[in-house]
């Protein structure tokens, strides 16, 4: 019984310096994955990677013919 105390008392203890040291070293992701390079806003105006007439809609492909 004194074992399982003892084990449990170490168990709390590692547990509370962890979240400790954890809410340490936490930061907001938009502080952690920020770069000269990126740009989350509207592009204002850019054309998108597909092109400026693009407008989120595939035509349909056409059929074959028969021949």
């Amino acid at each position: 019984m004194k074992a399982f105390i003892i084990a449990l008392v170490v168990a709390v203890a590692l547990g509370t310096l962890a979240a400790m040291l954890l809410n340490q070293q936490q930061r907001f992701a938009y502080q952690a994955f920020t770069t000269s390079g990126t740009r989350v806003s509207d592009p204002a105006g850019h054309s998108n990677l597909v092109g400026p007439q693009w407008n989120g809609v595939t035509p349909d492909p056409e059929k074959p013919s028969k021949s």
